[in-house]
């Protein structure tokens, strides 16, 4: 008996004994799937356990529509198994290129009520759409599935009262410092951080959103108040410091710099590189054009020599989208 048989027959033992013998976790079978996508296909919690156990790589998708261990889980709708492979990192809403399906999407047109209630509870987002542009609740209501878009609005719901509760991002967002600093006194927290529900404010805190969106003095006003100015935020898993080089406000860039530099510290995330692309603040800065960002990186001690991803510096960088200036000033920098 073969580890796929096994699993298709339901047979915990021999695929116990198979694994042991060294059968590889992740042998596909003639149809692409892996056996950890057979079992969540199936609704077998302990047969995915037990694979997750041997190494099965949750992270694998089929090679003909693309889906994951986690599509096919929400398409069994069994609960345990898609909870043990959130709880080893399969990502909540990853979407199957062929139809932009995310496991939420899934759970939906397979009419598995109990698998959305737990994706939306272990953050799924409703705001994704596949590629019909379809949300998960256009897809219930299109199906007239009454209890499941329920569901799916009782969540939106429960998401704009979080992010409505959040009295010091709104401050930071009208960019009124007086507001920011009467929020501040009334015991707002500083560093909370926007829940993930799928808006452009998506895990920001304050003082990231105010150096995204250009603004000086509510920076200073958060900063003197305590703010971390190294935590990471956003969906490219960034800092402040990041946001504001992007975005070419130097201003800003001169201040989140300046915490540390006022300390006699280094400023520890100026050459941290995005998981995303490999690329530093001194890259961000670059990318735009954005001379006077550069200038305040380089002046605060960015490394110049990093590389991204794709192999390049930040002067590469430059000469690859023509910003001649900047190359000439990373260059002499490079040389003093």
């Amino acid at each position: 008996m073969t580890l796929e048989s096994s699993i298709r027959a339901g047979d915990l033992p021999v695929a116990t004994s198979l694994l042991h013998a060294g059968t590889d976790p992740n042998l596909r079978g003639a149809d692409g799937l892996t056996p950890l996508m057979i079992a969540a296909g199936l609704g077998q919690p302990y047969m995915v356990d037990l694979l997750l156990a041997a190494g099965a790589d949750v992270f694998g998708v089929e090679r003909r529509m693309g889906a994951t261990a986690l599509h096919k889980a929400a398409q069994s709708g069994n609960v345990d198994v898609i909870g043990s492979l959130l709880d080893h990192g399969a990502f909540v809403d990853q979407q199957s290129p062929i139809l932009g399906n995310t496991p939420l999407m899934d759970a939906v047109l397979h009419k598995q009520e109990e698998a959305v209630e737990l994706l939306l509870k272990r953050g799924a987002k409703t705001t994704v759409t596949n590629v019909w542009q379809q949300t998960a609740l256009d897809i219930a209501r299109s199906d007239g599935l009454d209890a499941i878009a329920g569901l799916i609005e009782g969540q939106i719901e429960h998401n704009e009262e979080q992010v409505g509760a959040l009295k010091l991002v709104a401050a930071v967002k009208t960019g009124d410092p007086d507001e920011v600093e009467r929020q501040i006194a009334a015991g707002a927290p500083l560093n909370e951080k926007v829940p993930m529900v799928g808006s452009p404010d998506d895990n920001y805190t304050p003082l990231g959103i105010a150096a995204r969106d250009g603004h000086p003095e509510i920076v200073r006003v958060l900063i003197e108040a305590g703010a971390d100015p190294y935590r990471i935020i956003g969906l490219m898993g960034g800092t402040a410091l990041h946001d504001a080089t992007y975005f070419g406000h130097a201003d800003i860039v001169r201040l989140l710099t300046q915490v540390s530099q006022n300390a006699g510290k280094e400023v520890p995330e100026i050459d941290a590189q995005g998981p995303y692309n490999g690329l530093c603040a001194l890259h961000d800065g670059v990318w735009h054009g954005h001379l006077e960002v550069v200038k305040a990186l380089v002046e605060a001690g960015a490394h110049l020599d990093l590389r991204g991803h794709t192999g390049v510096t930040p002067r590469e960088l430059a000469l690859l989208y023509g910003f001649e200036e900047i190359a000439r000033f990373i260059e002499t920098a490079e040389n003093s």
